[in-house]
């Protein structure tokens, strides 16, 4: 009797360590992803207030952190961000860099938008 309980529990105990050497890799990958959308989110929502306050580098930096975001793209929701964020670059653009009150709402609805995704 006791060498069947030994035996269920190492049956068990190998179960889930399967189970974990099987899931723990896309565990941490999506752990990753969640870390990289939210630092993407972050770089645009900074640059873009930046570039709406009249920092013209912040523009150039916008479209840096956009390029590379879309070369790394991780999945859907990242693309959401690279889209709201490649508006607020054009929003920005058609201003000449000096965008007026229109403008400046709708780039925040767009920061908006991207932090509830």
């Amino acid at each position: 009797m006791h060498s069947d309980m030994a035996e269920w529990v190492a049956a068990i105990a190998e179960a889930s360590s399967v189970f974990v050497a099987l899931f723990l890799p896309y565990y941490n990958q999506h752990v990753e992803n969640k870390r990289k959308l939210r630092n993407v989110k972050m770089l645009i929502h900074r640059m873009g207030k930046r570039s709406m306050n009249g920092d013209e580098d912040a523009m150039e930096h916008l479209q840096t952190i956009l390029t590379t975001a879309y070369l790394k793209n991780m999945n859907s929701k990242t693309e959401d961000v690279i889209n709201d964020g490649q508006q607020i670059l054009d929003i920005m653009n058609m201003s000449e860099g000096k965008p007026n009150a229109e403008q400046k709402k709708q780039i925040r609805e767009l920061l908006k938008e991207i932090d509830e995704i």
